[in-house]
């Protein structure tokens, strides 16, 4: 029986998994992509035994997941695809309508801490910033719909990570890659097979970043890749791990998850 992995179906992600995309690196898995609340969705109700999850879901599922060691998509200051954009200056969004992404679950959260003395009232849409902006003051978007969106005159652009860094002194850990608890005892040497190959997988996507950058061009012309590619991190070390735990700290004193101060690792 191969395992039931997810695939996050934004470019961000597209580094773990381009060795396994490639046939590079051999997995036993039947790979289903999606976007990050489909993702968080189906491995909630176990159509997935293992994916990349926003990262606020396993603090929401803690007592059912386990965190894949090494591996996570983060960002230390500016990230370019988790952005609000707002007709006014974030100091003037009191009591405003700000619309949320669908899509969107980490950055959600993120949006909440941020502006929580602002107290704005929030609806969550489709990722159609015109749209969005009709009915709201402000407007979430993350991943590749984030990255389109070109700055126009009489539009604040907010970077959120950037925002983060400045006011929480963090990096902002977007993802996390998480199995079934029951998954992982059940078939542990699976699991094994698949922590190695995200390992080889990433390895061979950093080493063929220029590739993936050709490959992205036409549909990003406009997005600086490179650098977009070097703002992102996918190590998930002490510092990444202490992050985490303080990004889980404040959205839990707004009641936006349960208390979550360890993380369970897959070992």
């Amino acid at each position: 029986m191969k395992t039931r992995l997810g695939y996050l179906n934004y470019i961000n992600c597209l580094p773990p998994y381009y060795g396994i995309l490639e046939e590079k690196v051999p997995i036993e898995a039947r790979i289903t992509p999606g976007l990050p609340h489909q993702l968080n969705s189906w491995l909630a109700s176990k159509k997935l035994d293992l994916s990349p999850i926003s990262s606020i879901e396993y603090a929401r599922h803690q007592d059912e997941y386990l965190l894949l060691p090494e591996l996570c998509l983060s960002s230390q200051g500016v990230v370019k695809s988790v952005i609000l954009v707002s007709k006014l200056p974030l100091d003037k969004l009191k009591g405003k309508s700000i619309a949320l992404s669908k899509t969107s679950a980490t950055s959600q959260v993120l949006v909440k801490v941020l502006l929580s003395a602002y107290q704005p009232f929030y609806k969550v849409m489709p990722p159609k910033l015109q749209s969005m902006l009709l009915h709201s003051t402000a407007a979430l978007l993350i991943g590749d719909e984030a990255l389109q969106v070109k700055e126009e005159e009489g539009l604040f652009l907010y970077d959120l990570a950037e925002l983060w860094q400045r006011y929480i002194g963090y990096a902002v850990i977007f993802a996390v890659w998480a199995v079934k608890k029951d998954y992982a005892h059940k078939f542990p040497e699976k699991t094994k097979e698949i922590v190695q190959a995200f390992k080889k997988s990433l390895d061979y996507g950093l080493k063929h970043l220029d590739e993936i950058v050709i490959k992205l061009f036409d549909s990003f012309q406009h997005v600086d890749l490179y650098g977009y590619f070097k703002n992102l991190k996918y190590e998930f070390g002490p510092q990444e791990q202490e992050a985490l735990l303080i990004y889980y700290q404040q959205a839990s004193k707004l009641g936006l998850c349960p208390s979550c101060q360890r993380l369970e690792f897959f070992k």
